[in-house]
C-alpha cells in the first residue's frame, strides 16, 4: 500500500479506489485522498468506491480547482463524492498527511 494509516481494502472495490487514488500526479490532490482513506475507506460500499473512482477518472487540476470554487462544476459531476473529498481537503486534522 502507497498511503500509511491508510486500513487494508476488504472488498475489491475498496482496492480498485485505493489504487485510483495513489496514482496521482499531484501531490495536493494525493494529500487529500490519503486522508480521505484513513477516514472513511472501511465504511465505503461498492456504490460509494465506483462512484469515488469515476470522480477520480477526473484531472487532479479539475478537482482542485472545483473544490476550491475556481471553476464551475461541471452538470454531470458527481457533487455527493467531491463533497465528501472537501472535507477532508479543509480538514487537514483528520490524518497526517
Amino acid at each position: 500500500m502507497l498511503f500509511p494509516e491508510v486500513p487494508l481494502p476488504r472488498t475489491l472495490a475498496q482496492r480498485h479506489l485505493v489504487h485510483a487514488a495513489s496514482r496521482r500526479p499531484m501531490v495536493e490532490m494525493e494529500r487529500v485522498l490519503h486522508r480521505f482513506l484513513v477516514a472513511e475507506l472501511i465504511g465505503l460500499d461498492d456504490f460509494d468506491c465506483e462512484r469515488m473512482i469515476a470522480l477520480l477518472d477526473n484531472a487532479d487540476a479539475d478537482l482542485l480547482d472545483w473544490m476550491a470554487g475556481v471553476k464551475p462544476l461541471p452538470e454531470d459531476l458527481e457533487v455527493d463524492a467531491l463533497s465528501r473529498l472537501l472535507i477532508h481537503a479543509r480538514d487537514p486534522g483528520v490524518s497526517r498527511a
